[in-house]
């Protein structure tokens, strides 16, 4: 535990910094793939402190990849993972601007103790989560392929040791018909908006038949333009998710991609589908190494919950099916204040959000102080990840 201590003193030592770059992230918002500033700052501050930063990693242009410590001895390999991007309108109302400093901070604390530490850690700017998901460009590449374990912290409005996540994938559909005046001769028209809401209609019937946790949603883009003409191109944008990928490729995708060639025939229009962005994974989630985030957080005296069925998705579960990937959460309020809204982002960018950016780093540093000074942790969180990898 005297490592743990040591890191615990130089959270307090560097919480400042890690403030000042929440509040700076929250009132100058990039959304995703536009992050230009906000890793520029990111890197400034890891600079600042001694921690050499590369930047456009893995050919990102708003990525970094920040060397924390570098250990010529050391086989073990730790990625702090680093999220910087907002959403549009409603800014940082996922929190990523304080997931940032919390990363920043436990990064900070790490390197203030690199005599301690045995290991090499790096901290890797991810951006582009809410929209294309990069940690999956990331992934595909190999980037985790060697680190021993990986980890970043989310905010919410509960304390969450360890996420689980669905899977997901979108899709852009569109359906092309002909033209012709409704009134005067509809007969030498096809509808492509009757192929689209047939397919619609045929999504809300496949729900009932479908596995627990699988849901899915969307929304029409385009649909005609006057009601006196047959609509001769239809739009239509829709996610389907599911807490294993495994069930998502191999029934979900397949039964989607039936129904739109289905409903083409039916109403003799043609269509096209085309995924949009990457697919996201649900969370290989490793027991062993939860329950040591669970301890932390009970030592800190953080109340914590755990999640009896997955919510929502991150490009995070990628990560896990490369290598151990930890994905908690800490609470910024206890009011039932919902993500993705303005109120979210206001609280994120006050003084609340201090205590939350504190919790997140000692949970960070907390865990890693367990695992590298006791090798059993990382040796059965390592075995459970073999175990569980697709």
């Amino acid at each position: 535990m005297i490592l743990e201590k040591k890191l615990i003193n130089s959270i307090e030592k560097y919480k400042k910094e890690a403030f000042a770059l929440n509040y700076y992230l929250a009132k100058n918002p990039e959304i995703s793939g536009k992050e230009y500033n906000s890793c520029k700052k990111i890197m400034e501050i890891l600079n600042r402190h001694q921690i050499a930063t590369k930047e456009k990693f893995s050919d990102i242009d708003t990525s970094f990849l920040g060397e924390v410590i570098k250990k010529e001895n050391s086989n073990i390999n730790i990625a702090i993972l680093t999220e910087y991007d907002a959403l549009p309108e409603v800014g940082h109302a996922c929190g990523h601007s304080a997931s940032a400093a919390i990363s920043v901070l436990a990064a900070l604390a790490l390197k203030d103790n690199e005599e301690y530490i045995n290991a090499n850690i790096d901290i890797i700017g991810t951006p582009d989560e809410e929209d294309i998901g990069m940690k999956v460009t990331m992934a595909d590449k190999g980037v985790f392929d060697k680190y021993d374990c990986a980890i970043m912290v989310h905010l919410g409005i509960k304390n969450i040791p360890n996420w689980k996540m669905l899977a997901f994938e979108t899709y852009e559909i569109e359906f092309t018909g002909f033209p012709a005046h409704t009134a005067v001769a509809p007969w030498c028209g096809r509808s492509a908006l009757d192929g689209l809401m047939l397919s619609i209609h045929a999504f809300d019937l496949m729900r009932k038949c479908t596995k627990r946790n699988t849901i899915i949603e969307g929304f029409i883009q385009e649909g005609g333009s006057a009601t006196n003409i047959i609509p001769n191109k239809a739009k239509a944008k829709y996610t389907f998710r599911s807490d294993s990928l495994k069930y998502l490729k191999e029934e979900i995708i397949p039964w989607f991609k039936n129904i739109i060639e289905g409903c083409s025939l039916a109403t003799q229009t043609k269509s096209k589908i085309e995924i949009f962005g990457n697919s996201f994974s649900d969370m290989n989630y490793l027991k062993s190494g939860t329950q040591i985030i669970m301890n932390v957080m009970k030592d800190y005296g953080m109340e914590y919950e755990t999640m009896d069925y997955p919510e929502g998705s991150s490009d995070m579960g990628n990560v896990s099916y490369r290598c151990p990937a930890f994905h908690p959460s800490v609470a910024i309020t206890n009011k039932n204040i919902a993500l993705h809204t303005k109120e979210f982002a206001d609280i994120v960018a006050s003084e609340k959000s201090e205590p939350c950016i504190i919790n997140g780093a000692t949970v960070i540093d907390g865990f890693l102080a367990r695992m590298l000074e006791n090798s059993e942790i990382l040796k059965s969180i390592k075995q459970e990840f073999l175990k569980n990898k697709i």
